[in-house]
């Protein structure tokens, strides 16, 4: 416990560790005579490059860089750049082209990031200047961030510079407390709850139930952080690229074989020699790397969700580079979702004892985790192979659980009841299954057929010939084939009549971002959006950066929403 205490309190350590500032990283100096011309410079360290695409030099408010003598741009992953300083040149031929008398306003736009992936927002420093006795004079003005209208996000992000740091970590440890409320913590409660009746079977106690739940938490947390992280830095989804079919399949068959554990196939557990070596340590220490294991990879791979205080968090660490306040933010986010994870082990303790009941909840256990390797499975199969096998674990459920035994106590009738109740349930879901296949489920097909129709984009170069053709205004879907939000926006949000009929005045477009390939990975740049769900809006082939949506909404707020667009 102390090992992992030195850990958490080393990474709180780093905190203040001392980033680059704009300052440190980009340097301006504006000179020049009404004769020749007016020298633009500016100083760029050698660790840090600026964007092509973000250099703009303003006379009065007219963009003049093209007409410039710019140095070649060099290629960094998939941006042009330009890497070290640069002298720039406007000639007093060309400003007299857009001054008409000695006093004009300059303005230099850029962004800039390190190499290492840091990136800082945009800058825009502004000048009131005129020639006195033919010297250029400026009224200088410090280079101050580029306004702009704010999402959710946005303002999540930027909360992070104007709150106080222990306010600001307060503040995400209750935005993680609302996320335990979504589907982002809920498949890992069967998992730990698994864990820990595995742990404790026979001397359940609220205390090793704490200790087991919290190592989960804390590596989940971790989890999160260094994903989030990466992310960021790196513009890549750590955890779309856990969500490839191979490493998905690898998955269900480790909750599969965990399950048959349940059922008391097998027992789980180390080689002897190693078990001997972890004893020597301390008896504490056995069974804590599986747990530590589980609870990292669980995170990234069964509970992907993104939302906008996650969102918020890596826009702020992509913006400032300030990596380390922003994933200590996003550690302490996610020990708020795991509140739930950490009480079920508290309660630990009301398990029953040995005996018939606890054999009945490890099987009990044994399910849920089938169900959860299922869950898993249908990110590879689709939902109709999955509706099927829920279907038949259903069955075996309730043969496992009295369906069909002689029920005399009232608990046995209670469990009967259930247990033909699910049944039930589960024939209907086999029966659907089979009438679809053979085509005898007209219902479902016109379900199909009454879904909202999206147009598809997979470039940047696609997406934009779409919105710049579109008529009406745009929105553009972020969506995985893993990711469980955006499977309730289309099963319960766009299913809705409302918004299925208010989105007739949209042109939509879905963006597969499943297989997080290069096209993924710069169109998801390009909007700043760090993992799907995220709803990008366009109006007039322009973006609304203030509208964007991250995560899942519900119809009527949905609504809501777009009504004001």
């Amino acid at each position: 416990m102390r090992k992992f205490l030195a850990i958490f309190l080393l990474f709180m350590a780093t905190l203040f560790g001392e980033v680059l500032s704009v300052d440190q990283a980009f340097g301006l100096d504006i000179n020049g005579d009404k004769a020749q011309g007016i020298n633009v410079n500016l100083k760029v360290n050698d660790s840090v490059y600026l964007y092509k695409d973000k250099l703009k030099i303003k006379i009065e408010n007219n963009d003049i860089t093209a007409f410039l003598n710019l140095p070649e741009s060099k290629k960094h992953d998939i941006y042009d750049i330009y890497g070290g300083n640069l002298n720039l040149f406007i000639p007093a031929g060309l400003l007299n082209n857009f001054v008409k008398s000695d006093k004009f306003s300059i303005a230099v736009d850029y962004q800039g990031c390190s190499y290492s992936g840091f990136c800082y927002q945009p800058m825009s420093a502004m000048y009131e200047a005129s020639f006195v006795s033919n010297k250029l004079n400026l009224k200088k003005a410090e280079p101050t961030k580029i306004a702009k209208s704010s999402s959710d996000q946005d303002k999540i992000a930027d909360s992070f510079s104007k709150d106080g740091k222990f306010l600001t970590l307060l503040t995400f440890f209750g935005y993680g407390l609302m996320l335990a409320l979504t589907p982002c913590v809920f498949p890992m409660i069967p998992i730990l709850s698994s864990i820990i009746v595995a742990k404790t079977g026979s001397k359940p106690s609220a205390k090793s139930g704490f200790f087991i739940s919290f190592i989960y938490v804390f590596f989940m947390s971790l989890a999160y952080a260094l994903a989030g992280v990466l992310a960021s830095v790196f513009g890549a989804s750590v955890q779309g690229l856990l969500q490839i079919p191979s490493v998905i399949i690898g998955f269900s068959i480790i909750f599969v074989l965990l399950a048959f554990s349940m059922f008391g196939l097998y027992n789980l557990e180390l080689p002897k020699s190693l078990q001997a070596y972890i004893n020597k340590k301390g008896k504490n220490a056995k069974g804590i790397i599986g747990v530590a294991v589980m609870g990292f990879l669980s995170a990234l791979i069964v509970g992907p969700c993104v939302a906008a205080p996650l969102a918020g968090a890596l826009l702020y660490i992509a913006k400032s580079g300030d990596a380390l306040f922003g994933g200590l933010a996003l550690f302490i986010m996610s020990f708020g979702m795991g509140v739930p994870l950490l009480l079920i082990g508290v309660s630990s303790k009301l398990l029953p004892r040995p005996g018939f009941w606890m054999e009945k909840v490890k099987q009990l256990f044994g399910f849920l985790m089938l169900g959860m390797a299922i869950w898993m499975f249908d990110r590879v199969v689709g939902s109709e192979i999955s509706w099927l096998l829920y279907g038949v674990l259903g069955v075996v459920f309730a043969m496992f659980f009295g369906a069909f035994d002689e029920a005399k106590t009232v608990v046995q009738k209670l469990m009967k009841s259930v247990s033909i109740i699910i049944l039930v349930v589960s024939c209907v879901l086999i029966a659907n299954f089979t009438s679809a296949q053979l085509g005898f489920s007209p219902n479902l097909q016109s379900q199909k057929s009454q879904k909202i129709e999206f147009l598809s984009a997979s470039n940047l170069s696609e997406l934009n010939i779409i919105i710049n053709s579109s008529q009406k205004p745009v929105m553009v879907d972020f969506w995985a084939s893993w990711c469980v939000n955006c499977k309730e926006l289309d099963n319960i949000t766009f299913s809705d009549e409302s918004v299925k009929n208010r989105l007739k005045d949209f042109t939509l477009v879905k963006i597969d971002v499943t297989k997080n390939s290069k096209d993924d990975l710069e169109l998801m740049q390009k909007f700043s959006v760090f993992g799907p769900p995220a709803l990008v809006f366009y109006k007039n082939s322009k973006e609304l950066k203030d509208r964007q949506i991250v995560g899942f909404i519900s119809a009527k707020d949905f609504l809501d929403h777009i009504n004001s667009i």
